[in-house]
Order: structure tokens, then C-alpha cells, then sequence
């Protein structure tokens, strides 16, 4: 399997519109939160951050299932707040729903797609998970990186409300 760390600019060619993972930082699945988040300024509760932690898991996979669908334009409203920020390095900020969706339309199937959740916080109705990120596309091209995401807790769930990755 071939591995290499892409020049800036590469993913775009590799992924058609862009932003795949961008747009992967997240799942969909419109499930509330079963748990009420903790009170600001607290870490959480052993029960609060695993149904918090289990529910941000669950859109994550969702949304991984979207990219190797080849279909994350059709999971933007399932994974994102609506006024959320993609902010992909080296280019520039993609904000609300309609722009993530035209960014990661015609995006090719990824053959994998993986994120992995390493840290998450949680304070009041946003929480804050990092950790790492492996893409495969077609061409069996791999890049993998780490992210930083701000979850935003909404009446039909944790979305991602701001987004990072390198």
C-alpha cells in the first residue's frame, strides 16, 4: 500500500471539491443526547461525558459512512450546526451548511475513512474532542492527520460546530 504526505493543495485533486476531510470530522445520526450536559465550567460527570462521548461517537460514524459513500453533501444537516466553520488548512474558512455541502459536492467514495476520538471535554452545551484522522481514496492514496473539533449540543443532537484538521 502506498502511503505518502500529499504537497498542500493535494487533497483537493484527490478528492474531488475539496474538504473530504473536513467535512469528515463528524457522523450523522439525530439522536439527542440522553445525558443533559453538565453545568458550564464542569468536566462532566462520568455519566454525562460517556452519553456525550457515546452520542459524538455515533454521528462520527456516521458521517465516515457518508464519505465512503461518496455522499457527505447529502449528511451536512445530520453532522453540522448550521452556522458551523470548516477551516481546512491552507485554504480558506467554508461556513454554514449550504457552502459545506457545495464544498464536498462530487466528492469520489473514499475506500476508507476513519476518526478517532482521542480527548473530548465538555462544557455546558459544547464540547471539545481532538484526535486523529486516516483517509483512504480510490487510488489507494492515504493521509492521515489530527483534528481539533467543537461540538455544539442542539434539540436533535451534537453537531460540529467548528472544525480543524491537518
Amino acid at each position: 500500500m502506498k502511503r505518502t504526505r500529499p504537497a498542500r493543495g493535494t487533497f483537493r485533486r484527490i478528492f474531488a471539491a475539496g474538504g473530504l476531510v473536513a467535512a469528515a470530522m463528524g457522523i450523522l445520526v439525530a439522536a439527542a443526547c440522553s445525558e443533559p450536559a453538565p453545568e458550564a465550567g464542569e468536566r462532566g460527570g462520568a455519566i454525562a461525558l460517556g452519553a456525550v462521548r457515546a452520542e459524538i461517537e455515533r454521528v462520527t460514524r456516521r458521517w465516515e459512512a457518508a464519505l465512503m459513500a461518496g455522499a457527505p453533501d447529502e449528511a451536512v444537516a445530520e453532522v453540522f450546526t448550521p452556522d458551523a466553520v470548516r477551516l481546512p488548512s491552507g485554504e480558506p474558512a467554508v461556513r454554514g451548511h449550504d457552502a459545506i455541502a457545495r464544498a464536498l459536492a462530487g466528492s469520489v467514495p473514499l475506500r476508507e475513512a476513519r476518526f478517532t476520538i482521542e480527548d473530548i471535554e465538555v462544557d455546558g452545551n459544547l464540547a471539545f474532542a481532538n484526535g486523529t484522522y486516516r483517509v483512504r481514496g480510490p487510488d489507494d492514496i492515504e493521509l492521515d492527520g489530527k483534528f481539533l473539533e467543537v461540538w455544539k449540543r442542539l434539540e436533535t443532537g451534537w453537531r460540529i460546530h467548528r472544525v480543524m484538521w491537518d
